[in-house]
């Protein structure tokens, strides 16, 4: 019994047994005043104290892990760097998983090891026994964690009761050959479970890529999500490397005897009445090949202009563009950044039965309903400057070619522009104004940028708070120094918490930022004079260019990303010349 000096008590409850607050009190790792504020919100709330101190910033989730550990004589584990063998999910139903809040992690001989808050709880350990038939090892994990990691583990399908219903069938529509060549049939089925598991979780998740990834002694499967990898619970050992590659180019129809040497392949995956298109690459490693799939969800994909990011100012900017009967319009920025869907955006809006409009890309990604798609072929000739030299014998007004890639490219491109068509392509650059410098570079003479080029998109793309447990918080000391105008106005900074709908990331979804330079007349005669990068920039600025920190910078204050999100993805714009965009709204 706690000496009365040592602050407030907790009330027995079975949340909170045995007390933590007393512990973390008696270890200095908490004050009497977080605690007695810990208690008041934990009546209101229900969430178990620890938890409670948690979300206050009391104390870190690994000390209070620790203290728990220590509290109960338990091994804890983070979930977050800890993962469980896939295979043993089916010793607990799934339903009983969700009712006791446990995941089991690890079957060694009899013993299952199993994760659980509350590690003390006889009766629940009973029932583990008698539901698994095995000797139960507890293992400490906070609860928020097991809440989170529990969707993780089962997800929203068993796909142990009954093999995942994911139907394979080639790009053409004819269905694949999934066999495997494994003496035992018994052995093929859980391999099977296992990769249908790892895509279809991976649909379910809105993932864009899969990387199947082996190691010395085991196999790490990551997810793409919004832009960043996160490693998925499935602890696969070694050995299981090469069948599973085998099964993934399978497949993909790719030849699993050659591992000497990078291949590609695809497949069509039809998934709960949704049809996902999968690229996969495969890439000999020194513990094996590593396979990544690239997802392409055509259910997901809403192709319209009003939906990538963009702000009234530049999207009113970009229709005028877009209006224009020739010209080229360029999309720039590094692999992965949504030009390809600002442009099927752009082809959507101007689809129309008197306009013709042609495409060649590699590879097509996305069909467009009543726009005509043509696919390059490195391997046949087909190039894009062979493509585009047919494309323009092919009556086009509007001409998309999928990326500008060399200079003879770049000169049909030019060609076709001022011969009365409208160009869209795509260029990998930082900015907006080194597209010019960049096309000068490729070959192109600066005369023939100025009268051609009518319009630079640069763009990123950078997470959007989950708008679910988007919360207001107190920002830092150099984000208020960032945003004071319009903190000082009374706009509230919002972050993500984390919840259930975003597996506790605090995210969802992604939304673009955007800078356009329009070239007008004034610009022309610059290019076509020889000004330098930042001669050009100067004068864009001076037409009203602005970087696209300070678009990212009003979507944070909107409570659309946050301050950390942009700065990690947008080079920070500096210039003395430019305002605040909350500083020019007061002027006005």
């Amino acid at each position: 019994m706690p000496d009365q000096d040592q602050g407030p008590q907790e009330s027995q409850s079975p949340n909170d047994s045995p007390r933590i607050g007393t512990h973390l009190l008696r270890e200095g790792l908490i004050t009497a005043d977080q605690l007695r504020k810990a208690l008041v919100l934990q009546g209101s709330r229900g969430k178990r104290l620890g938890e409670i101190l948690v979300e206050m910033g009391a104390l870190s989730a690994e000390a209070l892990r620790q203290a728990l550990s220590e509290l109960y004589d338990v091994p804890a584990v983070d979930l977050e760097r800890t993962y469980g063998d896939p295979f043993v999910l089916d010793t607990l139903p799934k339903d009983k998983a969700f009712e006791l809040r446990v995941i089991p992690l690890f079957l060694v001989d009899n013993q299952l090891t199993v994760a659980m808050p509350d590690p003390n709880n006889l009766s629940k350990m009973d029932e583990l026994r008698f539901l698994t038939g095995k000797q139960i090892l507890p293992v400490l994990a906070l609860e928020s964690d097991i809440d989170r990691h529990l969707r993780e583990y089962y997800g929203e399908l068993d796909p142990w009761s009954s093999e995942v219903a994911i139907e394979f069938e080639s790009l053409a529509g004819t269905p694949v050959d999934t066999a495997i060549s494994l003496d035992d049939a018994e052995a093929e089925r859980p391999l099977i479970r296992l990769v249908n598991l790892i895509i279809a979780r991976a649909i379910q998740e809105r993932a864009s890529d899969i990387h199947v990834e082996p190691q010395e002694n085991r196999v790490v499967v990551r997810y793409r999500i919004d832009g960043k990898l996160q490693v998925k619970p499935f602890n696969l050992p070694g050995t299981v490397a090469s069948p599973v590659i085998s099964r993934l180019k399978i497949l993909s129809q790719l030849d699993i005897s050659e591992k000497r040497v990078p291949q590609d392949g695809k497949v069509r995956v039809r998934y709960k009445g949704r049809r996902v298109d999968i690229r996969t690459s495969t890439f000999p490693t020194i513990f094996g090949e590593k396979a990544v799939m690239r997802l392409l969800d055509k259910e997901r994909q809403d192709f319209r202009l009003e939906n990538i990011g963009m702000s009234e100012t530049i999207l009113r900017q970009w229709r005028l563009l877009m209006r224009r009967r020739e010209g080229i319009i360029l999309v720039t920025g590094p692999t992965g950044s949504g030009k390809s869907s600002t442009l099927y955006a752009t082809l959507r809006a101007l689809d129309s039965p008197e306009i013709n409009i042609v495409t060649l890309e590699d590879p097509v990604e996305y069909e467009l309903q009543g726009i005509t798609q043509g696919q390059v072929s490195e391997r046949a000739g087909f190039t894009f400057a062979r493509g585009l030299r047919s494309i323009l014998r092919q009556d086009p007004d509007v001409v998309l070619v999928g990326e500008i890639r060399d200079l003879e490219t770049a000169q049909i491109a030019v060609q076709a522009s001022l011969t009365g068509h409208l160009v869209l392509s795509t260029l990998h650059t930082n900015d907006a104004p080194s597209t010019i410098i960049r096309l000068v570079d490729m070959g192109v003479p600066r005369f023939l940028v100025g009268a051609s080029v009518i319009g630079i998109l640069a763009q990123r793309l950078v997470r959007k708070v989950c708008p679910h447990c988007c919360d207001e918080a107190e920002p830092t000391d150099e984000e208020k120094e960032i945003l004071r105008p319009w903190l000082d106005m009374g706009i509230p900074f919002r972050i993500g918490r984390g919840c259930d709908r975003c597996n506790g990331i605090g995210f969802r979804g992604r939304t673009g930022v955007h800078e356009l330079v329009a070239v007008d007349r004034a610009l022309q005669a610059r290019i076509a004079a020889g000004d330098q990068a930042e001669a050009l920039v100067r004068a864009a600025r001076a037409e009203g260019y602005r970087p696209m920190w300070w678009d990212g910078l009003e979507k944070v204050v909107a409570g659309v990303t946050t301050l950390r999100e942009l700065a990690g993805t947008v080079q920070a714009d500096e210039h003395p010349e430019n305002k605040l965009p909350g500083e020019r709204k007061q002027e006005e």
